[in-house]
């Protein structure tokens, strides 16, 4: 039998979201190790957590404030004890076995980097589907769609990775890994393909969205939405389309050279949230 991996839940005044995510994860007979981190809620997220039960459970933080993700991903790290390691983020539905599928391919090839579930909806990818099949390459008996960024909502990877490209000086920034260089330096990450789909529920289009409730924006606006002034869920939905549509369209040389010029926006962006000009949470960054 295969040793289980180390899985990352972090959350903050997700309330709604986080339950729907824990019961759909602790509802897979897979073999996890699951480290609970809440930054503060005041919502009853931090209720929700405190009471649950499942033996994968081993380890759950309170943290009395918002930290945002990079400390809490050091912490996890630190206690991690298997060879794989992963996230899921609060606000995420995923599907069966996506774990036995991914950590087969990342324990069996170690030239892959971070390797994760289509966080995207389905149409988006039929709609790029020419374009998107071009980043598809072959690790083996297992196909990767090629790309740098995947997001932290569900992925595994190796641990000795993760610390290799770990960012000591990350200056409150979410997932604390050097995914560019990391890149550069061989390592192939992406969406597993066939693609294993999993239900953002911060997508508009996802029947569980609270930005599509009354006040939804004003209560519930990702960060993303926040940070370039989106006022409406269906704003905001036409942002998603168009960044998959970018994320599918663009090569891998083509994304190094576009992240390596978008860092100046990135410094912007968080200098605000340190500042306090910006609120934030765990599920953006």
């Amino acid at each position: 039998m295969p040793e289980p991996v180390d899985l990352l839940l972090i959350s903050w005044n997700r309330r709604e979201y986080l339950e729907k995510t824990l019961d759909n994860l602790l509802s897979s007979p897979e073999d996890f190790n699951l480290y609970c981190w809440d930054n503060g809620s005041t919502d009853g997220a931090t209720d929700i957590i405190a009471s649950c039960r499942d033996e994968r459970i081993v380890e759950k933080h309170f943290c009395p404030i918002n930290i945002m993700q990079a400390y809490p991903t050091q912490w996890f790290l630190d206690r991690s004890q298997f060879s794989v390691i992963g996230k899921v983020d609060d606000d995420t539905l995923v599907p069966q076995r996506w774990i036995d599928t991914i950590a087969t391919a990342v324990r069996n090839h170690k030239e892959l980097g971070m390797i994760g579930c289509w966080t995207f909806w389905p149409d988006d990818f039929h709609r790029n589907s020419e374009k998107a099949h071009k980043k598809v390459i072959q690790v083996g008996s297992h196909r990767i769609l090629q790309n740098i960024l995947i997001g932290g909502t569900a992925f595994l990877m190796r641990r000795e990775v993760a610390f290799r490209y770990l960012i000591s000086n990350h200056n409150g920034r979410a997932f604390p890994i050097d995914r560019i260089l990391m890149t550069e330096d061989g390592f192939i990450s992406g969406w597993y393909y066939p693609l294993i789909q999993t239900e953002h529920m911060d997508d508009p289009r996802s029947k569980h969205c609270l930005m599509n409730k009354p006040q939804g924006m004003l209560q519930h606006a990702a960060l993303t939405a926040r940070t370039r002034q989106i006022k409406s869920a269906e704003q905001y939905q036409k942002w998603i389309m168009a960044d998959a549509d970018s994320l599918l369209s663009n090569t891998v040389k083509q994304q190094i050279r576009k992240k390596r010029r978008g860092k100046t926006f990135a410094y912007k962006l968080f200098s605000k949230i340190k500042q306090g000009l910006l609120e934030t949470d765990s599920r953006d960054l």
